[in-house]
């Protein structure tokens, strides 16, 4: 009975075992479609990312072929690129994206989390909502961030409202915020991600820090026409400087190495008008992008206005990217400062360094006057198609680099005019230096190395996430 009763057992196991496999067989192929469709989608990203062809198929050329966008493919579930122009001003239709050549009023940050690495705070996490645009009604749009650094163990936060009037391709805006922020002014040099990045990984921050606290009003006016946008604004700036401290040394890598002191800025209650204007008109190409960029600032902090600082500042910056063909291209920046009265050093300008003159020390020429020219040569390795040392694939999503940059820099008494001191611009005051790269197909990710052109000095290396300009 017992060998009976095994029998009967074993034949309903045996008879129930390929559907338990097949049944298993089908939850493993749902999980390997899973992990599968993940990967991919981390490969397009970093194809958009970047602008390459590494992971996804390149669509065909045509010769009408001016600029792109994405386009999901859902029938060979893929992202191919077709053309379109890119704007600052109406990014999704509800943004605004920031100029780095000029400082805004308020904390701009279009990601809803925000994640960021410092020697000051260390660790800083937080939530975000972004200002939203409506650029084809009257609306009112409510926005704000608050968030908590782990090393000062404070929250920071900002919020505010503004009221604006969409007009379709223009639109008018009147706001207001407070904020309490850790603030840089260091935008220009260094995005937020790509300085978080070097200070968690290699211990490098880019950026100087200060505490700001206190409220702001604007009034802007934006337009946006084809692959042109303008942005202009008026704002009333009333904050309280604060100091910070250098508060971490961790970092993944490292070594001995130590974090840059943050230095001290002049405390205290400053009041200045604001009036910035950018406009920008660039197009993504097949290879390389074209366009031009132009913004101005002018600040002015009086003792009339109730504060205890009174400077002017102002800065200037032209960028051109110029086609030279399908696969070459020769872009160059133009910045200028000046900055008079009794200007404190959080209003200082600073050349040496990433973004400005890779060859030198970082920040290594502080001044209230300074004159920036920056150069590079871009040429695509699709251009080598028919030479058979590499993959064409491999070199049609790399740019070779050559570039060139000069700047000076000088401490001018506060009582000159705005204009004085670039007279002293000589081949003997003029800090210059040159260097090769490779770079991604957009030349955002890339690798450089850099000589100093007045003495002889070890190559200096640097890795980067983002363009200089």
């Amino acid at each position: 009975m017992k060998k009976v009763t095994l029998s009967l057992m074993m034949l309903v196991l045996f008879s129930f075992a390929p559907v338990a496999l097949f049944a298993q067989g089908e939850k493993d192929d749902e999980y390997d479609s899973m992990i599968e469709s993940v990967v991919d989608e981390a490969f397009m990203r970093f194809d958009e990312k970047y602008n390459t062809y590494i992971f996804t198929e390149e669509p065909p050329e045509y010769e009408d072929e001016d600029w792109y966008n994405w386009q999901y493919d859902l029938k060979h579930k893929r992202r191919l690129r077709l053309y379109s122009s890119t704007l600052h001003a109406g990014h999704n239709d509800s943004r605004l994206l920031q100029s780095a050549g000029s400082h805004y009023p308020w904390e701009f940050n279009n990601e809803n989390v925000i994640v960021r690495y410092n020697r000051v705070e260390a660790l800083f996490l937080g939530l975000n909502y972004p200002n939203e645009y409506s650029w084809d009604e009257r609306s009112i749009s409510l926005f704000g961030s608050a968030g908590y650094g782990f090393a000062t163990h404070r929250w920071r936060y900002s919020g505010g409202l503004s009221q604006q009037f969409g007009m379709g391709r223009t639109l008018i805006e009147i706001g207001a915020e407070g904020h309490s922020l850790t603030d840089t002014k260091d935008q220009w040099i260094v995005d937020e991600s790509e300085n978080t990045l070097a200070a968690f990984f290699l211990r490098d921050d880019y950026r100087d820090y200060f505490g700001r606290e206190g409220v702001s009003g604007w009034a802007g006016f934006y337009g946006r026409w084809n692959t042109t946008d303008l942005q202009l604004r008026a704002a009333y700036l009333n904050d309280e400087y604060q100091s910070l401290e250098w508060k971490t040394n961790w970092s993944v890598f490292g070594g001995d190495k130590l974090f840059r002191d943050n230095p001290p800025v002049w405390e205290g209650r400053m009041r200045s008008a604001l009036v910035t204007f950018d406009v920008h008109q660039e197009t993504q190409r097949r290879y390389l992008i074209s366009g031009w960029k132009f913004a101005v600032s002018a600040e002015q902090a009086g003792k009339s206005f109730g504060g205890d600082f009174e400077f002017n500042r102002y800065t200037v910056d032209l960028i051109r990217y110029q086609p030279l063909s399908k696969y070459e291209n020769l872009n160059f920046r133009l910045r200028a400062g000046s900055a008079t009265g009794d200007v404190p050093p959080q209003k200082w300008f600073e050349l040496g360094g990433i973004s400005t003159l890779p060859a030198f020390g970082y920040k290594e020429f502080p001044g209230n006057r300074i004159a920036l020219f920056n150069a590079e040569y871009l040429l695509n390795g699709k251009i080598f198609d028919d030479v058979d040392l590499f993959p064409s694939w491999l070199l049609r999503n790399t740019n070779l680099i050559l570039f060139y940059d000069a700047g000076y820099a000088a401490m001018v008494p506060g009582d000159e005019q705005f204009s004085k001191g670039f007279e002293n611009l000589t081949a003997q005051t003029i800090k210059s230096d040159w260097g090769v790269g490779i770079g991604s197909r957009d030349a955002k990710f890339r690798l450089g190395f850099a000589w100093r052109t007045d003495i002889a000095e070890p190559v200096h290396v640097f890795l980067r996430l983002n363009r200089p300009f």
